[in-house]
Parts: structure tokens; C-alpha cells; sequence
């Protein structure tokens, strides 16, 4: 037997297997049909200010549940310049309309996501506030 027959063999096995292993998956995901409705983690769950079902036109997409807003600009006018204590955190978080709130202080590593209602309290060196904003 030569040395390219016998690497042929176990790398055409390794092939095979790898084959099986990527095509296994699709095809049972293919034979699984759809799930009702009521096994849905969203169905589950209906906003408060949900609309009737009937008052929506069949073919017509669903309104979008409201989101809480922050508007940082009442904050923003009254605590700047005031220095950052948790009762004037509370107030900024209260005054802007926001369900969550944080201290930005400078240099500090921050994650980027953008949530809505939180308020974003930025402080300088001295823990005075700077600033006030939303996300």
C-alpha cells in the first residue's frame, strides 16, 4: 500500500464525519415543523396597553407597545454644577423620567448599549455634575 493510500483513507473518514456532522442539524432542523403560537416566548407575554386583536386590520402590521422615555433636559437644567450624592442621583434619575440611573465618572470604561430609561449622571474629578443624559 502506498503512503497516499493510506493517508487518503482516514483523511476521506475525517471528511465524512465532518459532512455529517454540518449536514445532521439542517436536515432535522428542516423536519421540525412550526411551533404554535402558544409555545412562543412572546405570546406569553402582552403589554398592558395592548390593542384589541379585532380593532387591527387583517395584513396590518401591529402597533409597537409605548417605551419609557428619559428626557434628561429638566435634570440637566436644575442638578448641573451640584454635587453627585445619592439624593441628587435619585432626583436626576426622577427628574428626567428614567427607571434606572449611573454615574459616569471620567475615564471610566462604560459599556455602549443604549437603554432606554436609564439616566446617565457624568461627574468631574470632584464628583460635581457635568452633565445628564439619557441611554
Amino acid at each position: 500500500m502506498s503512503n497516499r493510500t493510506a493517508l487518503s483513507q482516514p483523511l476521506h473518514r475525517l471528511l465524512s464525519g465532518a459532512l455529517l456532522a454540518v449536514s445532521l442539524p439542517l436536515a432535522m432542523a428542516a423536519c421540525a415543523g412550526p411551533r404554535p403560537a402558544d409555545e412562543m416566548p412572546s405570546a406569553a407575554v402582552e403589554p398592558a396597553d395592548a390593542q384589541d386583536a379585532s380593532s387591527i386590520a387583517p395584513g396590518e402590521p401591529s402597533p409597537m407597545p409605548s417605551r419609557r422615555t428619559c428626557n434628561a433636559e429638566t435634570a440637566k437644567a436644575t442638578l448641573v454644577g451640584k454635587t453627585a450624592d445619592a439624593a441628587t442621583v435619585e432626583q436626576a434619575k426622577v427628574s428626567a423620567g428614567g427607571h434606572t440611573v449611573r454615574v459616569l465618572k471620567p475615564g471610566q470604561m462604560i459599556t455602549k448599549e443604549y437603554l432606554d430609561g436609564r439616566v446617565n449622571v457624568h461627574v468631574d474629578e470632584k464628583n460635581v455634575i457635568v452633565d445628564v443624559g439619557c441611554g
